[in-house]
């Protein structure tokens, strides 16, 4: 009886090729997962970096304006006082009240600590210009501020913008309308290609 030549038959190269493949597959998933999670990971570290900055930025504002305070006509609390339309107008925390900078917002942005606009380095490390030669601001990102007048006992206790206590009420000191504690939240987001804006980052902190 002849003997079988040495080598491998179609279903055993067949089986091995079935294999190799499943192996291949699963290392091309793994190196899409990893990319995932790196990039996810370096867009929170950024989120918390953008995050941070804006708190540097507010460190040695006051809570409401120097010169005019706050009024009690509600058309005039929170948020830019008449003629304040540029980052450098802002003079104090409550101007920043529902700001956003940057993607989709009311300002240029990101910024920085300094108030300047955060441009796009590519991969190269060099930066980009628009048509009036300014530098292009981070793309896809920004900073949404929200500031709030909260109860100097419990910061959970939210009040409104205008509220001030000139009597004692349920048992809580009198308290003029720029007395109280202000928490301002930063939100950084990133919106992608796809167009569905992502929350990065959330930073919390009471001015007293």
């Amino acid at each position: 009886m002849p003997r079988r030549g040495a080598g491998f038959t179609l279903l055993e190269t067949a089986l091995a090729m079935v294999i190799l493949g499943v192996g291949v597959l699963a290392m091309v998933e793994a190196q899409a997962s990893f990319i995932q999670s790196n990039l996810w990971s370096s867009h929170a570290a950024s989120g918390n970096f953008l995050a941070q900055e804006l708190r540097e930025y507010t460190r040695n504002l006051p809570r409401h304006d120097p010169v005019r305070g706050l009024s009690e006509d509600v058309s005039f609390v929170f948020g830019p006082e008449p003629g304040e339309v540029t980052i450098d107008d802002f003079d104090d925390l409550d101007d920043l009240d529902g700001m956003r900078f940057g993607f989709g917002g009311d300002m240029p942005g990101p910024i920085n600590a300094l108030g300047e606009v955060i441009p796009e380095i590519s991969i190269d490390g060099t930066i980009s210009y628009d048509s009036n030669g300014d530098p292009e601001p981070m793309k896809g990102w920004a900073q949404t501020v929200i500031v709030e007048k909260i109860e100097p006992f419990d910061s959970s206790w939210v009040r409104n913008d205008e509220y001030g206590r000139e009597f004692e009420e349920d048992g809580l000191p009198p308290l003029g309308l720029e007395s109280f504690p202000l928490r301002v939240t930063v939100v950084v987001t990133y919106t992608p290609s796809n167009g569905e804006e992502l929350e990065m980052a959330r930073v919390s902190w009471i001015a007293p």
